[in-house]
C-alpha cells in the first residue's frame, strides 16, 4: 500500500510543479533569453511529466494521505548532479557522430540526443524552481538536433510507413498511446487522431492510461516542408525509456489538417492562470483516462473527477469550441434551483481525494474541440457569470475567450477569499 501511496504523492507533486511552471514561469524567465523563453512554454504546453528527486514525505492525517515535497537544500544538488551527467552524456554523443560512417549511424544517434535534450530540459526547469542559476546550456539545442536529423531523414511519405518506424523502438508490452500534440494547444487534430491509431495498431497496446505500464506521448512542429515529430516511452515512474523522431512530408498528410485552429483560445486559458496568486490549488480529470491529450469517440461514457487542496465551493463552464459553433456555458453540477444546480461543495473530507462530480455524459455529435474549466473559491456565495437557457444549455454571452477574460475579472466578495481554477481539455470524435 506505501508504494502506491508514495507515488500518487509524487504524481500530485509533479503536477504541483507543473501548475507552477504554467502560472509563474515569466517571473524566473524574464532574464533569460527569448529561445530559452521559447523552449519553457514549449514543455509546459504539452503537459510533459516534471521529473521529481530527493522528495520528501509525510502523512497527512486530515485527508489520510501520503503527501511529498521537494526541499532546495537537499533536492537541488540531485539536479544539478544529474544535469551534469546528462550533459556529459550528450557531449559524448556528439564526438561519436563524428566518427559515424553512415547516414543511419547519424541519425540514430542524433535520436539519443533529442531523447537526452529533452530529459535535461524537464530536470532543469525544477531546478529552475529550486533557485538553480542556469549556467552553460547544451551545446546543439532542439532545434539544432531536429534540423540535422531532418537532413538525414528517408523520404516517408505515408502516416502508415511513419507510424511502423517511429513503432519500430518500441518492443514494451501493455503501452497506452496518446495523440500527439503540437506546440501550445491541446486539440487534436485530424491527423493527430489517424497517426495515433496507426501508431496504436504497430504497438502492444493498452486501453487505459490506469490499465498500462507504459505511456507514448508525442508532440509534432509543423513547417512549410512538413512535420517534424517525436514519441517519447515513459515508464509509470515518469521514467524516459526510449525516444523516436520522424519527418513527414507534407503528401503523407495532404488531405489531414495538422495545424489546431483553437491556438490563440488555449493560450488565454494557460497563460491567463499567472494572475491568480493562492494557497488553493484544484485539478480537474476524467476517470481513468487523466487530463492529458484526450482524445474521446462517440458513445464513450464520461465521468469527471474534481480534487482540491481546500475546502472550495466549485463551478465549471464548458467551452465548446467547434468549427461551426462556439459559445460556454454553465454546467450544471447537481440538482436544484437557481445558482445551487451550478455550484458544488468539497467539503473537509474531499481534501486531496478525487472527487466524482455528479457529471456523467456520452460522447455524441456534433463532434470537435470542448474545454471544461473549473473555478473554485473559499468563500459562499460564489459570483457566478449570467447565463441563459437556450436548447438544453445554459448559455454565458460572448465569444469563448471573451468568457474566459470576463469571469476571471469578477471580484472578490471578501478580503480572505482564494480563488483557483483549472481546465480539462479534450476532442470528440465519431470514430
Amino acid at each position: 500500500m506505501e508504494p502506491d501511496a508514495k507515488k500518487s504523492a509524487l504524481d500530485d507533486l509533479s503536477h504541483t510543479i507543473s501548475s507552477v511552471v504554467a502560472s509563474d514561469y515569466r517571473s524566473y524567465v524574464v532574464t533569460e533569453d527569448a529561445d530559452y523563453h521559447k523552449k519553457v512554454e514549449q514543455l509546459i504546453t504539452i503537459k510533459s511529466e516534471l521529473p521529481i528527486l530527493g522528495a520528501k514525505y509525510r502523512y497527512d492525517k486530515s485527508s489520510g494521505m501520503m503527501i511529498a515535497s521537494l526541499e532546495s537544500d537537499t533536492a537541488l544538488p540531485l539536479y544539478l548532479s544529474k544535469l551534469n551527467d546528462l550533459k556529459n552524456e550528450s557531449n559524448t554523443l556528439q564526438k561519436t557522430i563524428t566518427t559515424a560512417k553512415t547516414s543511419e549511424e547519424k541519425y540514430a544517434l542524433y535520436e539519443l540526443m533529442l531523447s537526452l535534450a529533452n530529459v535535461y530540459q524537464k530536470h532543469e526547469i525544477v531546478a529552475l524552481m529550486l533557485g538553480y542559476k542556469r549556467d552553460e546550456p547544451l551545446t546543439l539545442s532542439q532545434s539544432d538536433i531536429q534540423s540535422k536529423m531532418i537532413a538525414l531523414s528517408q523520404n516517408i511519405t505515408t502516416i502508415e510507413l511513419a507510424s511502423k518506424i517511429v513503432a519500430a523502438n518500441f518492443k514494451e508490452k501493455n503501452i497506452f498511446v496518446y495523440p500527439p500534440t503540437t506546440n501550445g494547444s491541446n486539440e487534436i487534430t485530424p491527423f493527430a487522431n489517424v497517426f495515433k491509431d496507426s501508431l496504436g495498431a504497430s504497438v502492444n497496446q493498452a486501453s487505459t492510461p490506469v490499465s498500462s505500464q507504459y505511456s507514448l506521448i508525442g508532440n509534432y512542429e509543423v513547417s512549410p516542408d512538413g512535420i517534424f515529430l517525436t514519441y517519447n516511452l515513459f515508464d509509470t515512474s515518469n521514467n524516459n525509456i526510449q525516444s523516436s523522431s520522424i519527418f513527414l512530408k507534407k503528401e503523407a498528410y495532404a488531405n489531414l489538417r495538422a495545424t489546431p485552429n483553437n491556438l490563440t483560445f488555449d493560450q488565454e486559458i494557460e497563460h491567463g492562470k499567472e494572475k491568480l496568486s493562492s494557497s488553493l490549488k484544484v485539478d480537474l480529470s476524467i476517470k481513468d483516462f487523466g487530463s492529458r491529450n484526450l482524445l474521446l469517440k462517440n458513445k464513450q461514457e464520461i465521468q469527471v473527477i474534481a480534487k482540491s487542496n481546500h475546502q472550495a465551493y466549485v463551478y465549471m463552464i464548458g467551452h465548446v469550441l467547434h468549427d461551426k459553433e462556439k459559445f460556454s456555458y454553465l454546467v450544471e453540477l447537481q440538482d436544484g434551483g437557481n445558482d445551487e444546480r451550478f455550484v458544488y461543495t468539497l467539503g473537509a473530507s474531499d481534501v486531496n481525494r478525487p472527487i466524482m462530480l455528479p457529471l456523467h455524459f456520452e460522447v455524441s455529435e456534433p463532434f470537435g474541440y470542448e474545454s471544461l474549466q473549473l473555478f473554485a473559491s473559499t468563500v459562499y456565495p460564489v459570483e457566478l457569470p449570467i447565463c441563459k437557457m437556450k436548447e438544453g444549455y445554459c448559455v454565458i454571452s460572448g465569444e469563448p475567450k471573451e468568457v474566459v477574460i470576463k469571469t476571471r475579472g469578477l471580484k472578490a466578495k471578501k478580503q480572505e477569499e482564494q480563488k483557483a481554477e483549472a481546465t480539462l481539455s479534450f476532442t470528440t470524435v465519431g470514430k
